[in-house]
């Protein structure tokens, strides 16, 4: 693998990081909206796998490094919760207490569920990685066999009228984000056969499952799962074709030499908007909460380009970028 950026990964991240922010905006005022920001957590994991399966080596000395640096970012980030905590509600917490139910989506800073679920995958990854490189068909094998744990997740659910997976953590659904991991993976793997698939008729099947698979979501979660909430429609069939069209149409997209740039250095801040964007939503819902298609609109860019401005500012101090960056 050599180090020359992949733009088009950029881009991924870039659109991602933006959905997150939409799908937290959003919640659940407008439905369409809602399920369409739904993409934006399999795309980061299919981005990580991506990323790392097609990496030469992935020992157990590189993913103890990957996962000390998260320990850091958590914790950093707990400590500085808890000083705020501390002088205006007059609350003592254990930031460590704190940065571990991080981990499993509880507390002030719920969303680290998902290094969470990354740390997890990183303990098997240097596992997962040599079985990959001396038997490519166990990556396929792989991929099939938890998509099936998925489809059967999914099934079940919709009979039972309720998603079994709301008694499990999402950070310890592993047949879902190892899935996703997996999956990004083998688009690298498998990107020749992609390739093949004229650019236009990937960009009209893209276009045909987003329709069908929004309207979907909208049906299934109201008359099966009895549950509207993204998170219930990961295993879903539809919803990982949708997620797997997406990556691989946004992996071939070209992009013109002026865009490359800005969407590389925006996707450079895209942890850090992770990161910053729920703490000012927190903020701003204490002071309103916007209500209907317009101002929710208008509250989502507003809210991704103020995470997007703090997340810069602290990228040009030294001390302080290693707060939004995972190496």
């Amino acid at each position: 693998m050599n180090g020359e950026r992949n733009t088009n990964l950029d881009l991924i991240k870039s659109v991602a990081c933006i959905s997150v922010v939409g799908l937290h905006a959003v919640n659940m005022n407008n439905y369409t909206l809602y399920y369409l920001f739904d993409c934006g957590v399999p795309l980061f994991f299919m981005v990580n796998g991506y990323l790392l399966l097609l990496r030469e080596q992935a020992g157990y000395r590189y993913v103890l490094y990957k996962i000390v640096h998260i320990l850091k970012v958590v914790l950093s980030w707990n400590f500085l919760i808890a000083v705020p905590v501390l002088i205006f509600r007059q609350k003592l917490i254990n930031p460590f207490r704190m940065a571990f139910d991080s981990l499993l989506q509880k507390g002030y800073l719920w969303h680290f569920w998902f290094f969470g679920a990354l740390i997890l995958i990183y303990l098997i990854l240097p596992v997962l990685h040599r079985l990959i490189y001396e038997k490519r068909r166990f990556h396929r094998a792989m991929c099939l066999a938890l998509m099936c744990v998925c489809l059967c997740m999914s099934t079940l659910s919709m009979i039972k009228g309720y998603p079994l997976s709301m008694f499990v953590p999402q950070p310890l659904r592993l047949w879902t984000w190892l899935f996703y991991f997996l999956l990004g993976g083998l688009a690298a793997f498998e990107s020749g056969k992609i390739q093949r698939v004229p650019l236009r008729v990937h960009g009209i099947l893209l276009f045909l499952f987003t329709l069908y698979n929004n309207t979907a979501e909208k049906k299934v979660g109201l008359y099966l799962l009895h549950s509207r909430l993204a998170e219930y429609f990961y295993d879903n069939l539809f919803s990982i074709i949708w997620y797997l069209l997406l990556f691989t149409f946004l992996l071939r997209l070209p992009i013109k030499d002026s865009y490359r740039i800005p969407i590389s250095r925006f996707s450079s801040l895209t942890m850090g908007i992770f990161i910053i964007h729920p703490i000012l939503l927190f903020a701003l819902n204490a002071l309103f909460t916007p209500g209907g298609t317009a101002a929710v609109l208008i509250f989502w860019p507003g809210l991704t380009m103020s995470s997007l401005l703090i997340s810069y500012m602290i990228s040009k101090i030294p001390l302080a970028r290693g707060l939004i960056r995972l190496r």
